[in-house]
């Protein structure tokens, strides 16, 4: 068994009802598309004044879901999946359907979630779930055809952006020009009476916006592929006409060619919803440099390469170099740019150590669980602005379970230590397609585990997490995965980022971070993949202190310790298990790591990818037949605190989650963004200009000793987006009555309101009036609206 932690994920062999994942160990085939329903349950939580038992701990999701329709408006349906049927539907056929489905979906869903596309099992899936909260009020009408889709959401459209079948990358960059400028992107295939082409252009007499076809001789660039991109930076992000913050590296029309014995669901086609509804700008491109690709055999060696990064700098030109470039999608290795020269795992770690060096990060639609229809329309479902994960283990459960010792002053007890990386949920796409088969198993709760999910998936699958926080166990943990809230390597955040030799990014990836991470209470990040930008520095590990301070894992590394201290956040080792289902070597790997000649206890995460509870709990068990209570699995919090107990942290005792306040939502909205606030804005979603705001707070005290009256307080203050000198000015107020460890308490602090109308953020925490130091609990930082 080889397994480096570097080993991703990797294609082999799809079929459509199975994934096969290599992981240089033998292959196992995970069945994806058994999905079932569970019981529509939202747990609440009851907060009071009182002791919060662990086993009925519960999450918390502060506002109510609200349905997302208008009175009198629809949402409409439309079933795709005749489509997928490969007997009856071309390769062809499939790729210009599903792009015109998805530049549809892009432009109705754009401002409203509008129009649902059945494609994939996964939407099948999601739908009653989505029916049955967002959806809940809205008429519901179904399209019998092609045509009922078009003639209902003509009125959007303004014209046809025409692509030119043999230069495969204008498809994408007809894409682009849909999004932009709210076009129909179609293939010119004049000459086929039942094409796309035939009945926009030749029989609905559509006009044509652009016409790509035969206008890129490679003059510019030596290749006609990348001249086609070349011309897309002048016409649509130089210009402004689209979005640069949001990217698609999706597969062009090459996919046609190279379809033949594929599954119709392992390609990201459908996905170019999301990108389109938010104007954003399509790539198809090779990152290396020393051969050509094998879509474009003939062009010099780089000339992929250099158009990315022209594409890259011409974003970050536009974007002023303040905001990080939001890639969607991935590699397309099972059909492009790997071989035996660059594999599919290396070519996915130069593509990251570039764009990372680009200040952009990859929401990772890998082969080959890729396709994602209806990210445009769920984008729009409002989530709470935050949400509370179930309280951590308390000292007496901490004490009974003999982690800790009540004798020595509460020292941690010697033995191993593990978390388990529940992963691989990088992708919204993964995230779509495997977390709810996973997360409904009947075993979910019997072993604590670290669900390791990206919180900007949120962006594009809200509904997954709403999913998941209205149903925790209290072994349920939600933390980060790769690198952060966006894969990308952290190091290449700092300087000298080469290739691109721009400034330090590390306070544009904190403020990226720092609101998604409060958003849903996470405050560890599971794995920091480095890639090939070496280990990872103390210098990259200090830009997580302020967002996951629980904690960070780095790949593991033989040369450095499995658990360090970087200040006050514990840095840990983390190693792949194998991708099967053998548990019990497995369970003989992970006791082989334990030294029972060490005289310290031992900290170590394990990461596995796409396996359910019932893998863990067997795995458990089996653990514990080999090792008795010398090795037990913590969940990642429980890791964190037993971690720094260890290290003589001091902080270790003070630890507080905000459980409610009574902030006024703000609208589903990702700052900054092109569609403009609701107007008038609703009662209650904003503060008046110029008043006093009594915010009320209740604070849940989940550390080991009581928060006292006599010391502790809680500050909060209104501050402008681009700060100015309209902030309301930091006020503080004592706690009304001391919080004991394991209770709730509620305390008012009296806010100035700015006197201009604005976007704001509203900021407060418990903080020490001496010289005390909370472990583990930022602040809470929201956008509010002032009217």
């Amino acid at each position: 068994f080889i397994n480096p932690p570097k080993i991703k994920k990797h294609f082999m062999n799809f079929k459509p009802h199975w994934v096969h994942l290599s992981f240089r160990s033998p292959f196992v085939a995970i069945m994806v598309w058994k999905m079932y329903l569970p019981p529509l349950v939202l747990l609440l939580v009851c907060v009071s004044y009182g002791i919060l038992d662990d086993a009925e701990a519960k999450s918390e999701s502060f506002d109510n879901l609200k349905c997302v329709c208008d009175a009198g408006s629809f949402v409409y349906t439309y079933n795709l999946t005749w489509a997928l049927d490969d007997s009856k539907v071309t390769a062809v056929d499939y790729y210009e359907t599903v792009q015109l489905l998805a530049a549809i979906q892009g432009i109705a869903n754009r401002n409203s979630s509008q129009f649902y596309v059945f494609l994939t099992p996964s939407d099948e899936a999601w739908f009653p779930y989505t029916n049955a909260t967002w959806l809940a009020c809205c008429a519901q009408k179904e399209l019998q055809s092609l045509d009922d889709v078009i003639s209902t959401f003509s009125h959007l459209f303004k014209g046809v952006a025409v692509y030119d079948t043999m230069v495969y990358s204008t498809s994408l960059v007809a894409s682009s020009l849909a999004g932009a400028f709210n076009l129909y992107p179609i293939a010119n295939r004049p000459n086929d009476p039942n094409s796309i082409y035939t009945k926009f252009v030749n029989t609905l007499h559509i006009p044509v916006a652009y016409n790509l076809t035969g206008i890129f001789s490679g003059n510019v660039t030596s290749s006609k592929k990348c001249d086609a991109y070349v011309w897309a930076i002048k016409e649509l992000i130089e210009s402004d006409a689209c979005n640069p913050a949001v990217h698609g590296y999706m597969i062009d029309y090459f996919w046609t060619t190279a379809a033949s014995g594929k599954s119709r669901l392992a390609n990201t086609i459908p996905n170019q919803d999301y990108v389109i509804a938010n104007k954003g700008f399509f790539w198809d491109l090779d990152v290396w440099s020393d051969e050509p690709p094998n879509d474009d055999p003939t062009q010099k060696n780089g000339t992929d390469h250099n158009t990315l990064v022209a594409i890259l700098e011409a974003s970050n030109d536009a974007l002023k170099r303040q905001t990080l470039i939001h890639v969607t999608g991935f590699v397309p290795w099972a059909f492009k740019y790997v071989n035996d020269h660059h594999q599919g795992v290396a070519t996915e770690w130069e593509m990251v150590l570039l764009l990372s060096a680009y200040n952009a990060f990859v929401d990772a639609d890998a082969c080959c669980i890729d396709s994602m229809a209806n990210a445009a329309f769920f984008q729009h479902l409002p989530l709470s602005q935050r949400y509370v994960q179930v309280a951590p283990l308390s000292l007496p459960h901490l004490q009974s379970l003999g982690y800790v010792d009540p004798q020595s002053n509460n020292t941690v007890v010697k033995r191993m230590y593990v978390s388990m990386y529940v992963g691989d949920y990088d992708s919204a796409a993964w995230l779509y397609n495997e977390i709810k088969e996973r997360w409904d198993n009947p075993n979910r709760g019997s072993v604590a585990l670290g669900w390791s999910i990206d919180a900007e998936l949120s962006w594009r699958f809200p509904v997954a997490f709403e999913y998941m926080f209205s149903t925790f166990t209290a072994n349920d943990r939600i933390i980060s995965g790769d690198s952060g809230a966006g894969y990308l390597n952290p190091t290449q955040l700092l300087s000298p980022r080469i290739p691109s030799n721009y400034s330090s990014a590390n306070e544009t990836w904190i403020a990226h971070n720092y609101p998604l991470y409060r958003q849903f209470d996470q405050r560890f990040t599971g794995f920091l993949i480095n890639g090939d930008a070496g280990q990872t520095t103390p210098a990259a590990e200090e830009m997580y202190t302020s967002f996951s301070p629980l904690g960070v894992a780095n790949e593991w590394n033989p040369d450095f310790p499995t658990t360090t201290m970087n200040g006050h956040l514990p840095i840990f080792s983390q190693r792949d298990l194998p991708s099967d289902n053998n548990v019990t070597e497995h369970a003989n790997l992970i006791f082989q790591r334990y030294n029972p000649l060490s005289p310290q206890p031992q900290f170590f995460i394990w990461r596995n990818v796409l396996h359910d509870p019932t893998y863990y709990l067997q795995l458990q068990q089996q653990l514990s037949i080999l090792a008795g209570d010398k090795v037990v699995i913590v969940d990642p919090h429980v890791l964190s605190m037993l971690a720094r107990r260890f290290f003589n942290m001091p902080t270790t005792s003070f630890q507080a989650t905000y459980m409610h306040d009574n902030i006024p939502p703000f609208p589903q909205w990702k700052w900054p963004r092109s569609i403009p606030l609701p107007s008038p804005a609703r009662s209650g979603t904003y503060l008046n200009a110029g008043t006093t705001f009594l915010l009320n707070v209740t604070i849940r005290n989940d550390g080991w000793v009581t928060f006292d009256v006599a010391a502790w307080q809680v500050c909060a203050e209104i501050t402008s987006v681009d700060t100015g000198p309209n902030d309301s000015g930091n006020v503080c107020v004592p706690l009304v009555a001391s919080i004991r460890a394991g209770t709730t308490g509620s305390v008012e602090v009296p806010v100035g309101v700015p006197t201009s109308t604005g976007v704001y953020h509203f900021k407060y925490g418990i903080s020490a009036q001496e010289n005390q130091e909370l472990f583990g609990t930022p602040s809470v930082d929201v956008l509010v609206r002032v009217m």
